[in-house]
């Protein structure tokens, strides 16, 4: 079964650029249960590409659908604001490079809030020593450190209901063995996610065994604008089955 499925083309330009349009073409599927990276070299558009899969941008154009375990969803330029909302967002993780956490709130309260009470206290010693959780759960988010910050970002979007889960640099702020610890706690809780990562951490992608790789290119020009393009990665140079 296919969760993201784009049934035309997803075109989309940042309003003061008029160099780039990023592509997501018709065709490009995302199935259940497996996990995918998108790569390219630095200032490609990955996290831009990551975003519009995830319905965080309103595109000019395209037709993406979802189909989560408790309903179907499509969606248009037209329809965007009206489909997408907390319903919709309630089905996808989001880690990002500098997660959103609510400030008025404790660390510990952030969690609960997230993934509820019951596995809050499991999925944080997953990522955090005993001591460092203890000594931390009790504070505001603005007294914890970054790393601390990008881990409780990774357990958030684990939570029970997420269907799928996008991913950008999420070891961006970690030593190797907190590395070590994110891909045990992916692999513990992933169960029949999809999850999409960003991620210029080779050794923590290939750590994880990635079935299909995705790469953006510049490619050709449309409506005067070079092409950012999603595409799958030529098999022979990655060594995993494209989609």
């Amino acid at each position: 079964m296919n969760i993201i499925n784009v049934s035309k083309q997803v075109e989309f330009t940042y309003p003061k650029d008029d160099k780039y349009i990023y592509c997501i073409p018709e065709g490009i599927n995302i199935s259940a249960g497996k996990m995918y990276s998108i790569q390219g070299i630095s200032g490609s558009g990955k996290s831009t590409i990551l975003t519009l899969l995830a319905a965080l941008r309103r595109f000019r154009q395209g037709i993406i659908e979802y189909t989560f375990m408790t309903k179907k969803v499509k969606v248009t330029p037209k329809n965007w604001q009206k489909m997408v909302g907390p319903q919709f967002w309630g089905n996808i993780g989001f880690s990002f490079q500098k997660p959103e956490l609510i400030e008025a709130l404790t660390v510990k309260k952030n969690l609960v809030l997230a993934i509820g009470k019951t596995m809050t206290e499991e999925m944080a010693l997953a990522l955090f020593e005993k001591k460092e959780w203890d000594e931390i759960k009790n504070s505001r988010i603005g007294k914890i450190s970054g790393g601390q910050t990008q881990r409780l970002g990774i357990i958030r979007a684990f939570g029970a209901n997420q269907d799928i889960v996008f991913m950008d640099e999420p070891t961006n702020n970690l030593d190797q063995s907190n590395r070590q610890k994110v891909v045990d706690f992916i692999q513990k809780y992933r169960r029949d996610k999809s999850i999409i990562f960003v991620s210029h951490d080779d050794k923590f992608m290939n750590m994880l065994k990635i079935e299909t790789t995705f790469e953006v290119c510049e490619k050709g020009k449309l409506q005067e604008r070079r092409k950012r393009i999603l595409q799958p990665k030529d098999v022979k140079e990655t060594h995993v089955s494209s989609h």
